[in-house]
């Protein structure tokens, strides 16, 4: 019997979520995933065949008994394994359980937890230094978030967040760095809060950089969020379907609006290297040809779309069989775009288009694969030529915010 396919594994995982062995439970890698506040679901992160990386959840979603057909995690001296419940003996796919980051046990200077500050998903280090979303403190959050405090937050000081960052890639535990925004009611869209932050990881590390925030009201803040020195950058889409988005993100639609955020991500494409734009767009929460038509809309623009997978909040889980076709298109959209896929990889609570290849034809995925490892040798020769062009542009953004007095 063939192997189970790595993308078809990982959204499965990520929906239907795992059962543990009962040795399982008892492993030192095992137990600091299990440890997550009441009320919250533990997950254990998991590489798959194929560097494949996914979050999945431990016990079905919504309270559901234990499913002698889903997914159980087994392990034998060193060794993990998945295999079907009550198949003990039967096929079993090997993987590697990613123990949470050691920095994660550890304090800046001023005695915060660093696991308070950061979270490491694939391999980003996310980090929200300035406040809560201001969607949520005006009492209209996206209901994905809705677990989340509404509480503003004091901004952390920015040596705090270094001192975060640099223990993290210190123990190799990620590559590249995600800032999240709160700001939505400012023309900058909450990127300026960031600068400072974005200004020290430029100057203490060099490594790539990723912000998430609401779009700007203006477009000259996309031109000065790259000039900062941000490598990639995203307004979460969500839902294409702007009937469906109102009743689950309400602050959104009415301070911000959907079409904003598709005119921003068409203008960031424009100034920031391609496969650096992306938005996320959330399976199961609309119909299919709607999703369809919203990866269709971001990859004409030049941006990248990336599937995220079920999250608290949402409607209904999905069935497997009935959003496959979808990443195959994700896939199809992305190449006959010639958007490039290599910059936006390895994250565990989405499929991106570079996985997506494993729900397309046998030789077409093994020639992207081939391409993507070739690639990767010139990453470095990429990011320079990215710094090179950056500070061509800078001069003429810093020129255009002098004279404006922004």
């Amino acid at each position: 019997m063939s192997a189970p396919n790595p993308g078809y594994l990982k959204v499965e995982l990520a929906l239907e979520g795992i059962d543990l062995d009962a040795a399982v439970c008892t492993r030192p890698e095992i137990r600091p995933g299990l440890a997550v506040p009441l009320g919250q679901t533990p997950a254990l992160e998991l590489l798959l065949p194929e560097d494949v990386v996914v979050d999945a959840p431990v016990g079905k979603r919504n309270g559901a008994q234990r499913d002698q057909g889903r997914y159980q995690l087994g392990c034998e001296a060193a060794r993990f394994f998945l295999h079907r419940g009550g198949e003990a003996a039967g096929e079993r796919v090997d993987v590697r359980v990613i123990p949470p980051p050691q920095f994660y046990g550890k304090h800046t200077l001023r005695g915060t937890p660093m696991r308070e500050i950061a979270t490491v998903f694939g391999n980003f280090i996310a980090l929200s230094p300035v406040e809560a979303c201001g969607f949520s403190l005006r009492h209209s959050p996206c209901r994905f978030c809705a677990g989340t405090a509404a509480a503003a937050l004091s901004p952390r000081p920015v040596a705090e967040v270094i001192q975060t960052i640099r223990a993290a890639l210190a123990e190799g535990a990620v590559e590249y760095v995600l800032f999240n925004g709160g700001g939505s009611d400012s023309e900058d869209g909450g990127v300026a809060a960031l600068e400072p932050y974005i200004s020290a990881v430029k100057r203490h590390f060099d490594t790539f950089v990723a912000v998430q925030v609401h779009p700007p009201q203006t477009n000259r803040w996309i031109d000065r969020t790259y000039a900062m020195g941000v490598d990639a950058l995203s307004y979460g889409i969500e839902i294409h379907d702007p009937q469906r988005l109102l009743p689950l993100c309400p602050g959104r639609v009415a301070r911000c609006g959907q079409a904003r955020y598709y005119e921003a991500l068409a203008y960031a494409a424009t100034i920031f290297p391609s496969g650096t734009v992306w938005s996320d767009l959330l399976v199961g929460a609309e119909p299919s040809e709607s999703t369809i038509d919203g990866m269709n809309q971001l990859t004409r623009a030049g941006v990248l779309p990336v599937l995220s997978l079920a999250r608290a909040g949402q409607p209904a889980q999905p069935r497997l069989a009935e959003i496959a076709p979808l990443f195959a298109h994700l896939f199809h959209a992305v190449r006959d775009a010639k958007i490039n896929m290599d910059w936006v990889q390895e994250l565990s609570f989405g499929v991106t288009p570079l996985e997506a290849r494993f729900f397309v034809a046998e030789e077409v995925r093994l020639s992207v694969t081939q391409q993507f490892y070739r690639s990767r040798l010139g990453n470095l020769t990429a990011r320079n030529l990215a710094r090179l062009r950056r500070r061509l542009r800078v001069r003429t953004v810093s020129d255009s915010f002098d004279s404006s007095r922004l």
